[in-house]
């Protein structure tokens, strides 16, 4: 079966009713034929218009869903970034507002501080309004510590939504210096720092040790120093020589760094570290000298086996 030809007469003329009920405030309609429109080109012109007839059907879930669809050309303009910003904000994600916020390399200060300051509006309204919103998501982080395993994606988008940055900062000081789960606590403290929380935690390790942690002083998992230099070896140096044995070292390299940032146990004895990725995947390929070796580095089978330890309990 051949590809469904679309006549640009016909796009056209679709998007010119779509525009011509918006005009009239039939927005229902308007929405049906940017929908149509949407279908036949998935362009982020056509992707403004059918998000623009969903707000205005006051459809929030369902105008971020089709605006994510291009979310980086939603970053590329300032009037585009305040138009996502409005879509998020109408959607109650606080915390993934302030996240774009931050992130965006457009904005000015001022621009920054006046974006922020209707977060905070916002955010205050919600405390005021649903102070319930706080107990559901404690019950729903426990809920989630007691699997012990990762959270799915979409389980994560529910818990941020009505979410303010008060309300979860308070969380992460309740939740992070009992928690248990390996997977989730990672996750928790990489959110803080892009939030750029400036408090000082209490939180466990993945090797069960209590540690207090300035989160102003953490990088993010992927620009810890140690983290870029071997991945810039695997990819490059081991890559030239095996493509496998790379994408294997790569694999597990971002394994152990879910699991254990930001306590990452190869900021020290990087050099062997790196070695043991290699003489890893040569014993998994057979090759008894890469045992013997593997032998030698002790204190790095140590950690690993405690890593592997981990992952075994969720299987």
């Amino acid at each position: 079966m051949g590809e469904k030809i679309v006549f640009p007469d016909e796009l056209q003329r679709i998007i010119r009713l779509g525009k011509k009920k918006m005009a009239e405030e039939e927005y229902l309609s308007s929405c049906q034929y940017f929908k149509k429109a949407y279908e036949m080109e998935m362009s982020f012109t056509v992707n403004q218009l059918y998000v623009a007839a969903l707000l205005k059907l006051e459809d929030f879930p369902t105008a971020l869903n089709v605006a994510e669809d291009f979310f980086e050309e939603y970053k590329k303009d300032e009037e585009t970034l305040a138009q996502y910003l409005r879509i998020l904000l109408l959607n109650q994600q606080f915390l993934v507002a302030r996240k774009t916020i931050y992130q965006s390399s457009l904005l000015t200060k001022e621009k920054t501080h006046a974006f922020m300051h209707q977060v905070e509006q916002l955010e205050l309204a919600v405390d005021l309004l649903d102070p319930e919103n706080l107990q559901q998501k404690r019950q729903l982080l426990k809920c989630w510590d007691q699997t012990k395993g990762p959270v799915t994606p979409n389980a994560w988008a529910k818990f941020q939504q009505q979410l303010t940055y008060p309300q979860f900062v308070a969380l992460m000081q309740d939740f992070l210096p009992t928690s248990k789960n390996n997977f989730l606590r990672p996750r928790l403290i990489e959110e803080l720092v892009l939030l750029k929380c400036d408090k000082t935690i209490t939180t466990n390790s993945w090797q069960d040790v209590t540690m207090q942690v300035e989160l102003t002083k953490l990088s993010l998992p992927e620009e810890i120093p140690a983290y870029k230099t071997m991945q810039h070896y695997f990819e490059s140096e081991i890559a030239a020589v095996d493509v496998q044995m790379a994408q294997y070292c790569l694999a597990e390299l971002k394994m152990d760094l879910a699991l254990t940032y930001p306590f990452v146990p190869f900021t020290k004895n990087t050099a062997l570290w790196q070695e043991s990725y290699v003489l890893q995947y040569q014993q998994i390929m057979g090759k008894s000298i890469a045992e013997k070796y593997l032998e030698e580095l002790l204190e790095v089978n140590l950690q690993k086996e405690k890593i592997r330890q981990i992952y075994h309990e969720i299987l």
